[in-house]
């Protein structure tokens, strides 16, 4: 075992020639010390500075245990733990936001103070457990992900590091492996190096200015202890930081996330959009606003008037044979406002449109304002509610209900603008609250789609806000569809296959190769004994 720096230190120190070299040193600053000390006993002010000295030891000694024992000491660096904490992902569904908020909390007890390093692989695995109850996954454990999630999930956390080394370590692009490997060889020396070159800048204090370095050594006693206790409870935040860390990434493999890159989850999207194209009437576009309502609602006459052209039929009957998609954009986002048959009551129908609503990123909800008959679109919302209670690994789309044919509640449409008569104001809110009341609190946007239109812009505001969560939906919902896709068992057939045909040619041509070389090998003299050979005579 190699003798610890101090200990080589001091032995050095100990003999005789370098113990005189350092009495010479401290002499000149002892001998002040004790005529100092012969001072206040000529005096009488000895006993004062000493009942001085001790009380602002005290003093600090107390502060300390103060700072220590008073309820939450113990989490003093809580600032830079909030600066240091990992952030959930907004992309996550509340159930994962809800589970991750959790394993942050018991986290954050149980690094209260320090724990031994010995100890935290046991707690990461016992967080990550815990994470894995809380997604409803009793059934998996630690490390219960395959291969390729392993490698995506090494891939991003590789560059968010590589990002946060450049953005906040000094000269980390700058410093090769091969210097950081010297250092660590030779980190004894180095130590030594640096507690020898602090003593002698204690010793030039002193010399330069004694009352300075006096001050100097009280405040470094003094700040010992506290720089060791800070020291300690900045473990505490770093196995924090370690530990969330494990349990975002223990969040991202439970949610299927890592299944796919967002290259692959990109090409499923591709893959996705082409039965869409069959029913547009322009080309396809990535964001799927699914707007749906009773038999004659005006859904179409709503979509004419968010286009601001007639791009569809309408007229009081049913005019929507299907679904049909028609482009539009909403902020600069492309999408595809479908257009979908009425809702009657049927239970065929409503299965269609549930499928379409659980398929769609948007829902944009068309009711009649002169219509009391709600009791489709109730069951509707109710089969859509208990299908994404059913399925929490779905993130569900925004529902925008909208209210149409305003006009036909107001006698003498249309009106000056700023001038509706209060009586009619009344009398349009008292039907968005029974709509509400209907709907179980979803009230809609009152509108009139006819000319001359009115608040229509309600409708594009709420399009415009809702377009940051239907990109999330769609996302989950591309990742678990491409999820499915690849478990399925056609799917592993056809890989399964693939890879025994490519591992059979490989195999077959190398065996073909080397059966031809044989029957070819023919005896050679070596390399400097090998004779050009004439050329064969082909000639006729």
């Amino acid at each position: 075992m190699k003798p610890r720096p101090l200990a080589r230190l001091r032995g050095a120190l100990l003999r005789w020639d370098r113990l005189l070299i350092a009495v010479s040193l401290a002499l000149p600053f002892m001998v002040p010390f004790l005529l100092g000390f012969l001072w206040l006993t000529e005096h009488d002010w000895l006993l004062p500075y000493l009942g001085v000295s001790i009380g602002v030891a005290a003093l600090a000694f107390a502060m300390r245990w103060f700072a220590r024992h008073r309820p939450g000491g113990g989490r003093a660096p809580s600032v830079l733990m909030d600066e240091m904490k990992v952030e959930s992902d907004p992309v996550w569904t509340e159930t994962e936001r809800e589970t991750f908020r959790a394993a942050r909390r018991r986290i954050e007890r149980e690094t209260a103070e320090p724990v031994a390093w010995t100890e935290l692989p046991d707690l990461a695995l016992s967080v990550i457990d815990d994470i894995a109850k809380g997604m409803g996954q009793e059934d998996r454990k630690a490390l219960d992900f395959t291969l390729p999630e392993a490698l995506l999930l090494t891939e991003r956390a590789a560059s968010r590091y590589r990002d946060h080394l450049r953005r906040h370590v000094p000269f980390s692009d700058r410093i090769s492996l091969h210097t950081i490997h010297w250092i660590w060889k030779h980190r004894g020396r180095a130590q030594l190096a640096m507690e020898a070159a602090f003593a002698g800048h204690r010793v030039l204090r002193f010399a330069l200015n004694p009352a300075k370095g006096v001050m100097r050594e009280v405040e470094w006693l003094m700040a010992g202890g506290n720089t060791t206790y800070l020291g300690t409870q900045m473990m505490g935040v770093l196995q924090a930081v370690l530990l969330e860390e494990v349990a975002h990434a223990a969040v991202e493999l439970y949610s299927g996330r890592l299944r796919f890159s967002d290259a692959e989850l990109l090409q499923f999207q591709l893959d996705e959009t082409r039965a869409d194209r069959a029913r547009l009437a322009q080309p396809d576009a990535p964001l799927r606003v699914l707007v749906l309502g009773q038999v004659s609602a005006g859904k179409s006459t709503l979509i004419n008037a968010l286009l601001g052209e007639d791009r569809t039929e309408t007229d009081m009957a049913a005019t929507t044979d299907g679904v049909v998609a028609y482009e539009a954009a909403i902020d600069g986002t492309d999408c595809l406002l479908l257009d979908t048959q009425g809702i009657d009551g049927g239970a065929a129908r409503q299965r269609q449109l549930l499928d379409e609503m659980t398929q769609s990123d948007i829902v944009l909800w068309v009711l009649r304002a002169n219509r009391p008959g709600r009791a489709a679109d109730k069951a509707l919302l109710e089969a859509f509610e208990n299908w994404f209670e059913e399925h929490p690994d779905r993130r569900r789309p925004p529902l925008l209900p909208v209210a149409t044919a305003v006009d036909r509640l107001a006698p003498g449409w249309p009106y000056p603008e700023h001038q509706m008569p209060g009586e009619v104001r009344e009398r349009i809110g008292a039907a968005m609250d029974a709509i509400a009341e209907d709907l179980g609190g979803l009230r809609p946007r009152a509108v009139s789609a006819v000319e001359p239109d009115w608040n229509l812009d309600a409708v594009r505001s709420a399009l415009s806000g809702a377009v940051s969560e239907g990109l999330l939906v769609q996302r989950n919902r591309l990742r678990l569809a491409a999820a499915r896709h690849a478990r399925s068992g056609d799917t592993q057939i056809v890989r399964s296959g693939r890879g025994l045909w490519q591992g059979a040619k490989l195999i077959g041509g190398k065996l073909l190769g080397r059966l031809g070389g044989n029957e070819n090998a023919r005896p050679e003299a070596g390399r400097g004994d090998r004779k050009a050979q004439p050329p064969e005579d082909h000639s006729p």
